[in-house]
């Protein structure tokens, strides 16, 4: 990694822009402050109609909150954890704490690689062969004939609602089970937060007159969306890329268990940084404004080495992730090593000289 982390220094490419990460928060803060305005005093069919605007500068908020607890977004620590603290805990209901242990220290160290990335679990789904094989009949029923039609109109739309529950069920769980420090300063920061998230999002609404059925109804109908569309971010990721048994190298690890989404300016903007999750993964310090100039810097090192470069449109990566979890019950594990062999059965699913890309 030396000689890539050098080649991205020579173009200023490590440096955080401070500035842009505050502007595009506070912009984005401004105009969703004005759509949610615009739902309390609209008639409800006008509401509806602007929701699908809503929910994604609302999911793109959330998601600025994912590069501040990977600092980021700012050069300063102050700074990367005073954005995440704004667009995690307060303005989504979402544990910084939990973030960051389930997703930087978890599933960026292991990505797609089964018993050790929490992202490719997640009951009653299954991703892999393995998962199948250990589940009930009832299940292996669901994941064999369900899970690819359903997950889009039912599971998705619970995504955003599930995370919060999960982050609160860790952040109560921490104190009891911590060695030390049980009530630390990041803890104290992130239980007051989600408290004020849910008396910013459900009590000071109904203080101020609205009925409680309205306000209640907007949280849930809004973070459903925002649900549907962090899946639409998060899965395209790394979904349909192989799982992984064993593994030999981190670095091809990286790559070739993540996708590049090709999005023009406007989508990718709205993505904040995951349509490159392969440079995301590489450097996950590295900014979102600067991952379009460092990617084909990344891509060359990949090519250079031998190792299997995704790039697709973003219909194309929907697809192929919802087909991924159609056939993941029959899916096995890879084992990646030095040699390029692949073993726990893949090459008896693909023809003479097919790759795993293909």
């Amino acid at each position: 990694m030396a000689e890539l982390r050098k080649k991205l220094q020579e173009k200023g490419l490590l440096d955080k822009p401070t500035a842009k990460s505050w502007t595009k928060i506070l912009i984005l803060l401004a105009i969703v402050g004005l759509l949610y305005a615009a739902h309390i005093n609209l008639p409800l069919k006008w509401g509806l109609i602007l929701l699908p605007l809503t929910g994604l500068i609302t999911t793109t908020i959330a998601m600025i909150g994912h590069e501040g607890v990977h600092s980021s977004a700012c050069k300063s620590k102050a700074g990367n954890l005073t954005l995440a603290s704004l667009a995690f805990p307060l303005f989504s209901g979402l544990s910084m704490n939990y973030w960051r242990e389930k997703h930087n220290v978890q599933h960026h160290a292991h990505p797609n690689v089964i018993e050790k990335d929490p992202d490719i679990y997640s009951w009653p789904l299954t991703f892999s062969e393995e998962e199948y094989k250990t589940s009930g009949p009832l299940r292996r029923f669901f994941q064999k004939y369900l899970q690819a039609y359903i997950f889009w109109p039912i599971i998705t739309p619970l995504v955003g609602h599930l995370m919060r529950y999960d982050g609160l069920k860790y952040i109560v769980k921490a104190p009891f089970i911590a060695k030390k420090n049980r009530f630390n300063k990041m803890w104290l920061l992130d239980a007051s937060l989600l408290v004020a998230h849910f008396f910013l999002w459900l009590v000071l609404p109904v203080l101020l007159g609205l009925s409680w059925q309205v306000t209640v109804g907007f949280y849930v109908v809004l973070w459903a969306t925002v649900g549907v569309y962090l899946t639409a971010i998060f899965i395209v990721g790394h979904a349909g890329r192989p799982i992984v048994m064993e593994y030999d190298q981190n670095w091809r690890l990286q790559i070739e268990t993540g996708r590049r989404i090709k999005l023009g300016p406007v989508g990718s903007f709205f993505f904040v940084g995951l349509d490159y999750q392969i440079e995301h993964h590489l450097l996950p310090a590295l900014s979102h404004f600067n991952l379009p100039k460092a990617a084909p810097i990344v891509k060359e090192y990949a090519e250079e080495r031998g190792w299997d470069y995704e790039e697709v449109g973003f219909l194309r990566a929907l697809w192929d992730s919802t087909v991924a979890l159609a056939v993941a019950w029959k899916t096995p594990a890879i084992v990646i090593d030095g040699s390029d062999e692949l073993h726990a059965g893949l090459l008896e699913d693909f023809g003479p000289g097919q790759t795993v890309a293909e």
